[in-house]
């Protein structure tokens, strides 16, 4: 068989690691510009891959601006190769729409550069979303590159055997709707043709090592060498290393290539009726279970939770009700801030960053983006709400004085939900009088006290609490600052029936006098609506009772703390294998609240536990680089106690439990989980993923060794009829019968792991640290259509604005936008405007198990996520969906 060796130039370049960002761009300039003088200077060196993503180019760029006619150039012919990601991203700790936007802005700087290298590229991934050859299809791809997630790879990428592997590193990946794609994996890593000798003797020890390692997995004769590793420079004699290779193996052809040739040259040579189908998720799960780095889920969970809270503002909040501004006139679509705040937000996304898996020094950053990004995206969000709001018919249709609230609701379900906005009334501002004689005059006002009423006058229930009088200010658009005193009142309320993509007005109706007191329900062991019965119990567990079905789970809500001798990346029980749990401990209660919107329970337990690992073992352990598996270290006996404060929130309307969860985590080298019973055996659970819920197994393999079987998640687990749904918390784990659920709300350690000692002190999280999810009981049968629903409801929370007095506008007081009809198991993903700024772009995806039909308002045509036009396409209202599958229209703007 004819053997061509296809040599790839590259570097893999994680942008920030176990060196900080700055520290690893001045090597980075270095490596571009080096490149950039071999690719034009020098003979037989013909190609640069730069890792598959675009942010390289942008790194290079800050520093080096007038370089980019020249990247150009090199990107326009061919020998620099570029995207087609915006970025390396860990592709379960980002959402559906973050994945689509590092593919889609990705590719577009990659055509502005000048060519995209259309290959679906996850080089060192941690696991891959079984969705994957989907989404990469869509964008018109047709083969991935990955380094993980069928052979198992070990300590040092060490390769493991097994009848369940695939007997080539050449197969097809089909993702759950069908679309299947080559997939070829890096079975020896991306490093397997780094520094390749030029002494004849060194080269052919390196080779004849590097052939037979090859050939190991290879189908065919084209085998693929990759000529570089983390971070490495470029190697500037390689073409003269690949003569002396052509010189000791005249039978082989040596090319320096790029991945679209190789890509192209193989698929002439495959042996399709020998190649493995492989299906859904990557994720290395028969292996041994030390090596699938599936903790980075719990490493530094608050950048996860941030992470959640700043995604869920771009794509459920700041895209669609920018499109509203824009289709009702009012504001202009913000196209170029919006992808730079997805940019700044997908800086904290690559996969040794949102991992949590870095040195501090990186982390710390990290927090500063994520400000960054959210105050962007609130810039942006209270800009298009303020102007559309000045259109909103404002006027009540009853008689006295009322304050118009103007509550959005964009999760694209109808729901009843409490809301919460701060009202003001009396305002005064500085120019009125003597900002020092403002206050008195404010004490001196008549008191009032605020009721709630809708459109229509009807009283809503509601909560109001008197801030006082507080400073703030205007920014107007036409005019300098405008600094006033108001009263303040905290309002929340019950928003019933709320519109699925749009607004409703409600009003704030002050009354004369103090606000009356009713004394709330003082038992402070029982929460109750209309949908659920919650009890909680003497040790702080709680049983919650689906008034629907009358089922009844019990137990809920107990606290397993484990020692933890792993790192960012890894978990390890400590080897006494000692844990503290709350099941024995007696909890205190007390009602904070209860109203006729919600009524709070906070449960306080006092944990005893060890301070930390033992100070002296550990220490060891991890200066002699002991991999994770074979640490024994035990607790310490110097004990602290730890409290933890939960709140038990139950919402009127809600199907779900809220729990909030806030801990002083004074302790080491531990995990703190809450566990769930589910009162019930199973063989399998659900989980939300990328683009689908998965279902999963709950026994491990044969081959599994690791005592632990933590999985990701997104948005929920579920199992047995009760569901758990997080946010920014995406580690858990199931029972391996099924009984029992258990999410990670804390993991503390102090290092990164992987390759050294690279110790990392504030992975510990000390300080005050918190958690929120949701407990809800769904009809097992309706996991895909109303649970699912709920579930994602539960990741964000409507919110109100004053408006500025009540005023007839143009827009109805209650306006939905929602271009569909409602079909259980399709899934709302997200309504934006397109790149193009000529388009308005809708996609959902499927979770039901049979093709559903769905009925747009507006004729639309289909597309892909890059949102391309197609006139030719058809233009229809009625479409079908097959299961699993990813749909995106363009509603095409009138001409």
């Amino acid at each position: 068989m004819k053997k061509t060796a296809y040599i790839i130039s590259h570097s893999h370049w994680d942008r920030e690691w176990f060196l900080p960002l700055e520290t690893l761009r001045y090597k980075l300039v270095t490596l571009l510009d080096e490149t950039a003088d071999l690719l034009e200077n020098k003979a037989g060196f013909d190609y640069f891959h730069l890792d598959g993503q675009t942010i390289m180019l942008e790194d290079y760029l800050a520093v080096k601006p007038g370089e980019r006619a020249r990247m150009e150039r090199l990107v326009r012919d061919g020998k620099l190769r570029v995207g087609p990601w915006y970025m390396l991203q860990d592709a379960f700790l980002t959402s559906s729409e973050a994945n689509v936007r590092n593919l889609l802005y990705g590719m577009q700087d990659a055509q502005d550069f000048g060519a995209v290298e259309k290959i679906g590229y996850f080089p060192d991934t941690f696991g891959i979303y079984g969705q994957a050859p989907q989404l990469v299809k869509q964008a018109g791809m047709d083969a991935v590159i990955f380094g993980r997630g069928v052979k198992p790879t070990g300590f040092n990428n060490q390769v493991f055997e097994g009848g369940y592997t695939s007997p080539f590193s050449e197969m097809f990946w089909q993702a759950p709707d069908g679309t299947r794609v080559l997939g070829v994996l890096l079975a020896n890593w991306y490093s397997n043709g780094n520094e390749i000798p030029t002494g004849r003797e060194d080269a052919l020890v390196f080779w004849d090592k590097r052939f037979a390692d090859v050939e190991g997995y290879a189908s065919t004769g084209a085998l693929l060498f990759l000529n570089g590793c983390d971070h490495q420079p470029v190697q500037v004699d390689l073409p003269e290393a690949l003569d002396v290779a052509r010189e000791l193996y005249p039978d082989v052809e040596f090319k320096h290539s790029h991945f679209t040739e190789y890509v192209t040259e193989l698929r002439k040579l495959l042996p399709c009726e020998d190649l493995q189908v492989i299906k859904g998720e990557l994720t290395n799960q028969r292996t041994d279970g030390w090596s699938t780095l599936v903790n980075t889920a719990s490493s530094r969970m608050y950048l996860k939770q941030a992470n959640q809270r700043v995604q869920q503002l771009l794509e459920k909040q700041v895209e669609p009700i920018a499109v509203m501004a824009m289709r009702t006139g009012t504001a202009a679509y913000p196209e170029e801030y919006l992808k730079f705040t997805w940019k700044l937000l997908m800086e904290n996304q690559i996969h040794d960053s949102i991992t949590g898996c870095s040195v501090d020094a990186v982390h710390q950053e990290m927090e500063t983006r994520f400000m960054k990004a959210e105050q962007a995206a609130r810039a942006i969000l209270d800009d298009k709400v303020a102007r559309i709001v000045r259109q909103v018919d404002t006027t009540a249709k009853f008689d006295g004085e009322a304050v118009p609230v103007v509550v959005f609701h964009t999760s694209g379900y109808a729901a009843t939900r409490v809301v919460t906005v701060d009202v003001e009334l009396s305002r005064t501002y500085f120019a009125e009088m003597p900002f020092e004689e403002i206050p008195a005059y404010l004490d001196g006002l008549p008191r009032v006290h605020l009721e709630v009423r809708d459109v229509d006058g009807n009283l809503v229930d509601a909560d109001v609490t008197e801030l006082g009088m507080q400073f703030d200010y205007e920014l107007p658009d036409r005019a300098f600052r405008k600094p006033y005193f108001a009263r303040r009142y905290l309002v929340s309320f019950v928003a019933e029936d709320l519109p699925r993509l749009g607004f409703a007005t409600y009003f704030a109706v002050p009354v004369a006098g103090e606000k009356v007191t009713v004394s709330g329900e003082k038992d402070a062991k029982r929460l109750e609506n209309q949908f659920l019965q919650v009890d909680i119990a003497e040790n702080g567990t709680y049983s919650v009772c689906c008034k629907k079905s009358g089922v009844v789970f019990a137990g809920l809500g107990s606290y397993v703390d484990q020692g933890d001798i792993g790192n960012e990346y890894m978990f390890k029980e400590t080897g006494d294998g000692v844990r503290v749990s709350t099941e024995d401990l007696l909890a205190e209660c007390v009602v904070l609240e209860s109203s006729p919107v919600r009524k709070t329970v906070e449960v306080t337990h006092r944990m005893i536990l060890p301070e930390s690992a033992d100070v002296a073992s550990f220490a060891d352990e991890k200066a002699r680089v002991v991999w994770h598996p074979g640490r024994v270290s035990p607790r310490s006996e110097r004990m602290r106690e730890f409290i933890v404060r939960t709140k038990l929130t139950l919402e009127a309307g809600a199907r779900a439990l809220k729990v909030d969860v806030r801990m002083e985590n004074v302790v080491a080298d531990h995990r703190l989980r809450a566990i769930f019973p589910t009162g019930t055996t199973h063989e399998t659970h659900f989980a939300d993923s990328v683009f689908e819920i998965v279902e999963r197994p709950n026994q491990v393999s044969e081959e599994w060794q690791n005592p632990s079987n933590d999985q990701r998640q997104q948005a929920f687990v579920a199992l047995g009829g009760l569901m758990v749904v997080n946010r920014g918390l995406p580690e858990y784990e199931v029972a391996a019968d099924g009984s029992e659920i258990r999410l990670t709300l804390l993991r503390a350690n102090s290092e990164i792991g992987d390759w050294g000692n690279f110790p990392a002190p504030e992975a510990q999280s000390f300080g005050e640290q918190v958690a929120s999810f949701y407990v809800m009981p769904y009809v097992e049968e309706e996991l895909r259509t109303e649970g699912a629903k709920w579930a994602y409801e539960y990741q964000m929370d409507p919110f109100a604005v004053q408006a500025e007095g009540q005023h007839n506008g143009r827009l109805s007081g209650r306006t939905d936008f929602a271009m569909w009809d409602d079909v259980p198991g399709l899934i709302f993903s997200s309504w934006k405007r397109a790149t193009s700024q000529d388009a308005e772009i809708l996609r959902f995806y499927s979770v039901a198990e049979d093709e559903q039909k769905i009925t747009l308002h507006d004729a639309m045509r289909k597309t892909t996520i890059l949102e391309a036009a197609n006139p030719d396409a058809e233009l229809e209202k009625s479409w079908a969906v097959a299961p699993s599958e990813v749909i995106t229209w363009r509603k095409e703007d009138a001409k």
